[in-house]
């Protein structure tokens, strides 16, 4: 990703989330778009919705946030919208989180 300490994210839909570069590297495939045009640039277009993309974001956050708890078990549960669940789980596996 780009030498900032940040990388855009954009939806199909033209929404952009500004996310810290260490948390999209929780993505094997946003860590890897590195070496591509998008490492240089630091946007990164991925082909979902923007209330798709903007819940993976809050995802990845939380998954950032308590990392260090993550085998402890205690950590609050991740709340996924009902009518987002199966595309969520699509774009999930695919961005391999």
């Amino acid at each position: 990703m780009s030498e900032s300490g940040y990388v855009t994210l954009v939806s199909a839909d033209g929404h952009r989330f500004v996310v810290l570069r260490d948390v999209a590297s929780i993505s094997s495939v946003l860590r890897n778009t590195q070496g591509f045009e998008e490492g240089r640039t630091g946007k990164i277009k991925l082909d979902m919705d923007g209330d798709i993309l903007e819940c993976i974001v809050e995802y990845l956050y939380y998954h950032y946030k308590y990392r260090e708890q993550a085998e402890s078990g205690n950590i609050p549960e991740f709340n996924i919208p009902t009518h987002l669940a199966l595309e969520l789980l699509v774009k999930a596996d695919y961005l391999d989180i």
